[in-house]
C-alpha cells in the first residue's frame, strides 16, 4: 500500500535473501513514484532512496519497467490483502462478507488522495510496457474473481439469481472504482459513507432482478 511503503525510510542493505532485497526495492520504488511521480520512474533515483548502486537495480530487475511492475505488484497485491483482511473479520454470513469488503472500499486503505498518483503513473505505463499490462490484468483478475465469489455466495444463501455473475462483479467493480476516481478527483464530491450507501442500493437492485 502507498502510504504504508511512503513512511519507510531508506533501506541498509545487510546480506538478505534475494526476494527480501527486491522486495525493499520494489518498496523504494513506489516511495520514489508518491514523492516524483512520474520522474521517481528512473533507476537513479530509485536508487538512491534505497541507498543502493545502479548496479543491485540492474542486478535484481534487469531493466525499469521490470522493478515498475514489481512495485506495483506491491501496492496492488497489499490493498487487495487488506480488503480480505476486512472480509474475514466480519462476522461470516454472506451479506455480512461482503459489505465489509464494500466498507472497507470506502475507508482510507482506498480513500487515500495519494494513491490515486501512483496509479496515474502506473495507468500510464500499461500500454507500453507487456510486464505492467500482464501484472494489471493479474491484479484485475484477482479482484474481479473477489467480487464474484462474494457476490455469488450471496446469491446463493438468499435464493435469486443471476444471469452472468462474471459481468455482475464487473458492473460492481467498475461502481467501486468510478466512485473512488469521482472522490480522489473531487473529495466534495460526495462522502464515503454516501458511496456505501449507493453500492448497498445497487446490490438492492441486483437483489430484485434489476440488472437480469
Amino acid at each position: 500500500m502507498a502510504r504504508n511503503v511512503v513512511t519507510k525510510g531508506r533501506t541498509r542493505f545487510r546480506r538478505e535473501a534475494p526476494e527480501d532485497r527486491r522486495r525493499q526495492l520494489g518498496e523504494a520504488a513506489l516511495r520514489c513514484i508518491v514523492k516524483h511521480g512520474n520522474a521517481g520512474v528512473s533507476v537513479r533515483q530509485i536508487a538512491a532512496e534505497a541507498g543502493v548502486t545502479q548496479g543491485l537495480i540492474t542486478h535484481h530487475f534487469g531493466e525499469i519497467n521490470e522493478l515498475v511492475a514489481y512495485a506495483f505488484d506491491i501496492m496492488s497485491s497489499g490493498l487487495l490483502q487488506g480488503l480480505l483482511g476486512a472480509v474475514e473479520e466480519a462476522e461470516p454470513t454472506p451479506q455480512k462478507r461482503l459489505d465489509a469488503f464494500i466498507e472497507a472500499s470506502f475507508s482510507p486503505l482506498l480513500f487515500d488522495r495519494g494513491v490515486l498518483g501512483v496509479w496515474v503513473v502506473f495507468w500510464g505505463l500499461i500500454l507500453h510496457s507487456p510486464r505492467m499490462s500482464a501484472s494489471q490484468q493479474g491484479e484485475y483478475s484477482s479482484y474481479v474473481a473477489t467480487v464474484e465469489g462474494l457476490i455469488g455466495d450471496l446469491a446463493a444463501a438468499e435464493g435469486f439469481s443471476i444471469g452472468d455473475i462474471r459481468l455482475t462483479a464487473v458492473a460492481l467493480t467498475a461502481l467501486l472504482d468510478g466512485l473512488w476516481l469521482a472522490w480522489c478527483l473531487n473529495p466534495d464530491s460526495f462522502k464515503p459513507e454516501e458511496g456505501i450507501r449507493l453500492c448497498r442500493n445497487w446490490l438492492e437492485g441486483l437483489r430484485r432482478g434489476a440488472y437480469a
